[in-house]
């Protein structure tokens, strides 16, 4: 009788493990996923394919390999159409590869407080409100190599970054500057 008491207990502790485990690893895929107000970029793409993206309401030239940045503001003059909100816009390649895209947008009355930019990012991107780290008026989720940032200074900022190819980067620019 103890020896099947014994049995039954750990089985059901095993497949509670089983099941934390697999619960606790679940594909963190934040670089590979889309969403409107990341533009339907995504980390990884090529020049090429990020001017596919934005078709004729963006010129996007990045033909040397290295550290590259793409600047465009909306400052003075209106964002078109498909851009329609962003105020500026930073696409940074590495080796003709995109590791961070940083959007500033016009205030919106959609994104009116920090909140409310996790909570639209999160339902975009399909994860947990719950998965946000706010500190310091900062969100932030690292999520293996990638980490997305959200703030609301003075407008709504967003910055997702493959952190493995940043600090390629700095380590770089370090060298450089020696």
């Amino acid at each position: 009788m103890k020896t099947a008491a014994a049995k039954s207990f750990a089985a059901v502790f095993l497949a509670l493990a089983f099941a934390a485990v697999c619960a606790a690893q679940q594909p963190c895929e934040l670089a590979s996923k889309t969403a409107p107000l990341l533009l339907n970029l995504q980390i990884g793409m090529s020049p090429e394919q990020a001017q596919i993206v934005f078709g004729k309401d963006l010129k996007i030239k990045i033909k040397k390999r290295g550290e590259r940045t793409f600047f465009q503001n909306y400052i003075k003059k209106p964002a078109p159409e498909l851009l329609r909100g962003v105020r500026a816009l930073y696409l940074r390649f590495f080796d003709q590869r995109l590791y961070q895209i940083e959007i500033f947008y016009e205030p919106r009355t959609d994104l009116t407080t920090l909140e409310a930019i996790a909570d639209a990012l999160a339902t975009q991107l399909n994860f947990p409100i719950s998965d946000w780290q706010i500190k310091n008026n900062r969100a932030e989720i690292i999520c293996g190599e990638t980490s997305l940032v959200a703030d609301y200074i003075l407008n709504p900022r967003i910055e997702l970054t493959n952190e493995t190819v940043r600090a390629k980067v700095e380590a770089a620019r370090v060298k450089d500057a020696q």
